[in-house]
């Protein structure tokens, strides 16, 4: 029988060569379909200038954002089962009482097998299949940084507190992309709504309970269940720390974003030059 590791890697190699297939044959038959069903006579009775080429464009990101909203509702959807009524969701502590010896049940190991994977994928899908943005390395970092984060929380057994850096993550995307197909599809009042609850929701998820419940726990009390600051100490935090910078560059973004929206009454994409 083979080894636990070797099964994880045989997993995600399958899962990494999954998601791609996965989404190409939703993009053949679902998404763009549906994108150019719902976006062109939207396009046509509000650009006379619309081109093939722009009408091109703005299906690829239409579908991507529709795929990305699933496979984040999906994550997030199984990662409120892991969290379920389970004590440790708020209470820091609880994160690494009776490590390493926590239940990795199966709804947890189903999220950080498809987390991995997905994130592993997205790091080529990103290089040759998404549109570019002027964020394109920023979010490459981002990749690269998750999935290793996913790995290294993997193997050193720390299930619980990863779950809830899933968690915060994901549901702060689900809004993100909602509220950019709402705007593709030219519906101003409803991406306006979803892009002020993803404000908040970064605000408070991303740069208030990720540093000061997560962090805050990796760095002070993640120590005395070690013995000490070991090289998984370092690692695991230094990628927590990255994520952390690319929050906060992020939200840059966003404000500018908010500034714009503000003075025109629009949504506006500030990587982008006609989201």
């Amino acid at each position: 029988m083979a080894s636990e590791p070797v099964q994880q890697l045989v997993t995600t190699a399958c899962l990494t060569v999954f998601f791609p297939l996965l989404r190409w044959v939703l993009n053949g038959y679902a998404f763009e379909p549906l994108a150019y069903q719902l976006l062109q006579p939207v396009w046509q009775q509000s650009d006379s200038k619309v081109t093939p080429e722009r009408m091109h464009t703005a299906v690829q990101k239409f579908s991507e954002s529709l795929w990305k909203l699933l496979v984040y509702s999906t994550f997030l959807a199984i990662g409120v089962v892991c969290a379920w009524r389970a004590p440790w969701v708020l209470d820091t502590w609880q994160f690494w009482q009776g490590w390493p010896h926590h239940e990795f049940t199966l709804p947890m190991r189903l999220l950080y097998n498809l987390e991995l994977g997905f994130y592993v994928s997205s790091i080529f899908m990103i290089q040759c299949w998404e549109v570019r943005r002027k964020d394109h390395w920023p979010m490459f970092c981002h990749h690269i940084a998750t999935a290793t984060l996913i790995a290294t929380s993997l193997r050193n057994s720390f299930w619980r507190i990863g779950t809830v850096v899933m968690l915060l993550h994901d549901a702060n995307d689900v809004l993100m992309e909602a509220a950019k197909l709402a705007k593709y599809c030219k519906k101003e009042d409803l991406s306006l709504g979803l892009f002020a609850s993803f404000v908040v929701a970064w605000l408070g998820l991303r740069l208030l309970a990720f540093p000061l419940m997560v962090i805050r726990s990796t760095l002070y009390e993640l120590p005395s269940i070690l013995g000490g600051k070991t090289n998984s100490y370092y690692m695991f935090n230094g990628l927590l720390l990255m994520l952390l910078v690319l929050h906060c560059y992020w939200f840059t973004l966003i404000l500018r974003v908010v500034w714009v929206t503000l003075t025109t009454g629009q949504t506006q994409d500030v990587r982008e030059d006609d989201d």
